[in-house]
C-alpha cells in the first residue's frame, strides 16, 4: 500500500514540477496533516485530503465607532448696518452785500467875486491916449424898434352835435292797429296775417332799418312778432308766434303807417 502511495506521489511531484502555472487549491480543501517519509533518495509528501466540507463559523467583526470631531454649525452672517457719519456743517463766511453807491451831489464852489474896477466916465466927445491906446467915449447903441405883434384869434372847437331822430309825427307817420282772431292750439304755433291796403304800408318809424321793433301786440307776453314781409303788388304780411295755446282769441297788432 505504501508503495502505491509513493508511486502516486512521485508522479504527482513530477507532474507539478513540469508545469509553470501554480496550482491553487479551493478553499474547501483543508490540509489535515503532513507526513515526511524518508525513502531512499526520495522524499514523499503525503497529503490527506478530507473531502468533507466543514467550514469554520464566519466571524463578523464588531464595528468600532470612530470618534468624529464635534460638528460646529457655520454661523449665519448677519447684516451689519452701514455707519454713515453725520456731516459736519462747514461754517461759511457771512455774506456781506455790496452796497449800492449813491449819487453824491457834485460840490460846486461859490466863485469869489472879483473887484470890478470902477470905469471912469469919459467926457462926451473926448478922446485921448492912455498908455498908447486911444480912449474914446463909450458908444451908446441906437434903440431898435420892435413892432408889437398883432394878436390873431384862435379858432374855437365846436363839437359836432349829435343828431336826434325826429318824432314819427314829424316824419308823417301815425299809429294804426289791426285786429284778427285765430284759434291757437299748440305752443309755438305760427300764424301769418295780411295787412289791409288801407293800413299799409308799415313804415320804419325810428329809421333803424327794422320794422319789427315798431310793431306791438295786445299781449306781448303770449305773442311775439316773427317777421314782416312785403312783395311788390301784394299787401304787407306779419307772422305771429303764440307762446301759450290760448285757443280762439282776438289779437291786435299796432304799428306805424303813413298819414292819410
Amino acid at each position: 500500500m505504501k508503495k502505491i502511495i509513493s508511486v502516486i506521489l512521485i508522479i504527482f511531484i513530477f507532474s507539478c514540477s513540469s508545469e509553470v502555472a501554480p496550482i491553487s487549491l479551493p478553499e474547501t480543501i483543508r490540509v489535515e496533516e503532513t507526513v515526511i517519509v524518508e525513502v531512499t533518495k526520495i522524499v514523499d509528501k503525503i497529503i490527506y485530503l478530507d473531502p468533507t466540507y466543514n467550514p469554520d463559523p464566519t466571524w463578523t467583526p464588531t464595528a468600532v465607532p470612530i470618534a468624529d470631531s464635534p460638528w460646529t454649525p457655520t454661523p449665519t452672517p448677519t447684516q451689519i448696518p452701514i455707519w454713515t457719519p453725520t456731516a459736519v456743517p462747514i461754517a461759511d463766511s457771512p455774506w456781506t452785500p455790496t452796497p449800492t453807491p449813491t449819487q453824491i451831489p457834485t460840490w460846486t464852489p461859490t466863485p469869489t467875486p472879483t473887484a470890478t474896477p470902477t470905469p471912469t466916465a469919459t467926457p462926451f466927445e473926448w478922446e485921448f491916449y492912455l498908455d498908447g491906446v486911444l480912449v474914446t467915449p463909450t458908444p451908446i447903441p441906437d434903440p431898435t424898434w420892435t413892432p408889437t405883434p398883432t394878436p390873431t384869434n384862435v379858432p374855437t372847437w365846436t363839437p359836432t352835435p349829435t343828431s336826434t331822430a325826429l318824432p314819427p309825427e314829424y316824419l308823417g307817420y301815425e299809429l294804426t292797429s289791426f285786429t284778427f282772431t285765430y284759434n291757437f292750439q299748440e305752443i309755438g304755433e305760427i300764424v301769418t296775417v295780411g295787412i289791409p291796403k288801407d293800413k299799409s304800408p308799415i313804415v320804419d318809424h325810428n329809421q333803424n332799418n327794422d320794422l319789427i321793433d315798431g310793431i306791438t301786440t295786445s299781449d306781448d307776453d303770449n305773442y311775439k312778432i316773427m317777421s314782416v314781409s312785403h312783395k311788390i303788388g301784394n299787401n304787407y304780411e306779419i307772422s305771429v308766434i303764440a307762446m301759450v295755446p290760448l285757443g280762439s282769441v282776438p289779437v291786435t297788432l299796432t304799428f306805424y303807417t303813413l298819414k292819410r
